[in-house]
């Protein structure tokens, strides 16, 4: 009887400081155009777009990939998040009136944070995936043309 044992290779990886700096830096330059915006997003939707971007930048750039394709990634995202908090304030504007205040904030408080997760994790997994792709495929190529 034979045993089919699959071995994994201990991969030991440095993290990419320079990768997370520029991250930082590109995180910095959204925040200070979220600032300078006629239409600035509520204090919840910076919030959750810091910790986006944290998360982002903690998680995804240390990785191996290229530094351009993190980038498009991290400023997609930002510009995801600002598009969800534009159609959630849209949301907001058009439904408050019909709903009693006092009920209605309690709601938007407690299901606020929840509904924000949904568009940092889709966003955060789907950037994962990209990476992930584009490393198997460079591993791909690289071991066909040897």
């Amino acid at each position: 009887m034979t045993r089919n044992w699959q071995e994994f290779e201990v991969r030991r990886e440095k993290p990419n400081y320079l990768h997370m700096s520029v991250g930082v830096g590109v995180a910095t330059a959204m925040f200070l155009v979220y600032s300078s915006l006629n239409y600035r997003p509520n204090e919840t939707a910076l919030v959750s777009i810091v910790i986006f971007n944290f998360l982002f930048i903690f998680l995804i750039f240390p990785l191996e990939g290229s530094l351009l394709r993190k980038v498009f990634l991290l400023i997609s995202g930002n510009l995801v998040g600002l598009a969800w908090y534009l159609i959630q304030s849209s949301f907001l504007a058009v439904s408050a009136p019909y709903l009693e205040a006092g009920a209605f904030k309690v709601v938007y408080v407690i299901l606020c944070p929840i509904i924000d997760s949904v568009w940092i994790v889709s966003v955060w997994s789907l950037s994962l995936s990209v990476l992930a792709s584009a490393q198997r495929r460079k591993e791909l190529k690289r071991r066909d043309g040897n």
